[in-house]
């Protein structure tokens, strides 16, 4: 009888560890498949500001609201350059399979995916100069800060 017992309790501490394994396992898989963005996690408008990069600027509510708006513009915009790239870096891995690559195609094919990094890059600096326009001059001087912990590689720092 107390044999029995002990196994079944055996049994059921082990479903309960594997399932904390899988469920700790979903989660980071989702996690890091999801853009993060300086807002929070996804973003939609309407929704309020959860925690996020822009805490240490003091925003105001209306600075917080513009912002937001542009910010799910432009990484709505960015994703869809994303795609454009890594569509383009598919058809350069195809070119790349063939028995003769011609260095032409693959040459027109790296160029048409340096013009779309070249796009985003303008895309991300416009894109910051808009914000850096909404803010004072305490909240300029942090907002660049962040920016350059961000491109420093410096911890905690992501690029808005």
């Amino acid at each position: 009888m107390k044999n029995k017992t002990l196994k079944i309790i055996l049994v059921f501490s082990l479903l309960l560890n594997a399932s904390m394994l899988l469920t700790a396992g979903y989660i980071h898989y989702n996690q890091s498949r999801t853009p993060t963005f300086p807002f929070g996690n996804i973003q939609r408008p309407g929704e309020t500001l959860q925690g996020c990069l822009f805490e240490g600027l003091t925003l105001k509510p209306e600075q917080q609201r513009v912002m937001q708006q542009k910010a799910f513009a432009f990484h709505a915009d960015i994703i869809k350059k994303r795609q454009q790239i890594d569509s383009k870096r598919a058809s350069l891995i195809v070119l790349l399979r063939a028995d003769n690559p011609k260095g032409q195609a693959i040459s027109a094919a790296i160029a048409d995916i340096n013009r779309l990094q070249e796009d985003v890059q303008k895309m991300v600096v416009l894109h910051m100069l808009e914000f850096k326009g909404l803010l004072d001059k305490d909240q300029q001087k942090k907002f660049l800060d962040l920016i350059e912990g961000a491109t420093a590689g410096k911890q905690g720092g992501h690029c808005p």
